[in-house]
């Protein structure tokens, strides 16, 4: 689903006598739920809404914000965009003092707000930063305005988890000529139950995990009369004790996919790559706080 298909000509609103985006929000939930919804209810939201305790707002750019929520009977996004002359009052940033905006994007969901929040919001986000697209919207006086926008109508709004809404960016990596007593180390100070070995372009070569460091060295903790004996991985080196066949995802594939594969495959983690290099990677912890955290 696009933002085209979610944010009909109706439900854009330009040219706002609004000074504040509870004035804003108000406006835009008269367009865009039904009349049955009684008056009342539809104004505590706004204010709810605006206010931070009900859903949940964001800062896109200086004069553009987004608010999200979730309503009951929605089956996909609706969207609707408020646009004022002159700038309105934000006070639910989670600061004492009142900001400004002049455009207000708001997003009613059928799930979660972590799902929207991790794949949509970031990608609406690149675009009002890229070059003058805030000015154009905040400039825009009709929806027709609105909807020409390039690039605009084709970002993808999708309540999908996108693997890159849960990984990690790589802290450490090491290379295959790296001294296994080097990786031992690293892993034993940070605490690390698996660390990537990439190439001269970063692409993954293998992981070091907990398990292979124990296979490897263990016996060479071993004395002959079974106790303790120094550790000696003289000349061994990452290559020599990495596992070779590791599966990796990409970080525009499906969260739920992932998470399966992870599951079927027993593995606690995996590296994510972007065109073959490594970029980070995703913990099973990660998965299920992103998927059935808040």
């Amino acid at each position: 689903m696009i933002l085209a298909d979610c944010l009909t000509a109706a439900s854009i609103r330009v040219d706002l006598d609004a000074g504040s985006l509870e004035a804003v929000l108000h406006d835009l939930l008269d367009a865009m739920l039904a009349p049955a919804v009684d008056p009342a209810l539809r104004a505590k939201r706004a204010r709810d809404l605006a206010f931070g305790s009900q859903g949940e707002v964001v800062r896109l750019q200086t004069d553009v914000v987004l608010v999200l929520d979730v309503q009951e009977g929605v089956t996909e996004p609706v969207a609707g965009l408020g646009l004022a002359p002159e700038p309105f009052t934000v006070t639910a940033e989670g600061s004492p003092e009142p900001d400004h905006a002049r455009a207000a994007f708001l997003f009613l969901l059928p799930g979660r707000l972590s799902a929207f929040r991790g794949q949509a919001v970031p990608a609406l986000g690149r675009w009002v930063r890229e070059g003058d697209h805030a000015a154009r919207l905040v400039a825009a006086r009709s929806a027709e305005a609105v909807r020409a926008l390039p690039g605009l109508g084709q970002i993808v709004v999708t309540d999908r988890l996108r693997v890159d809404a849960a990984m990690a960016p790589v802290t450490y990596r090491v290379y295959p000529e790296t001294p296994a007593a080097e990786v031992l180390d690293l892993m034993v100070r940070r605490g690390l139950h698996a660390v990537p070995v990439v190439g001269e372009e970063y692409e993954v070569l293998g992981m070091v995990t907990v398990g292979d460091a124990l296979q490897h060295l263990l016996p060479h903790r071993r004395g002959p009369d079974g106790g303790d004996a120094p550790l000696e991985v003289e000349g061994r080196t990452a290559r020599d004790v990495m596992t070779r066949s590791v599966l990796c995802v990409s970080e525009d594939q499906a969260l739920t996919d992932a998470a399966a594969m992870m599951v079927n495959r027993d593995v606690e983690e995996l590296p994510v790559v972007r065109e073959g290099e490594l970029v980070g990677l995703l913990t099973r912890g990660a998965v299920l706080r992103a998927l059935y955290g808040p």
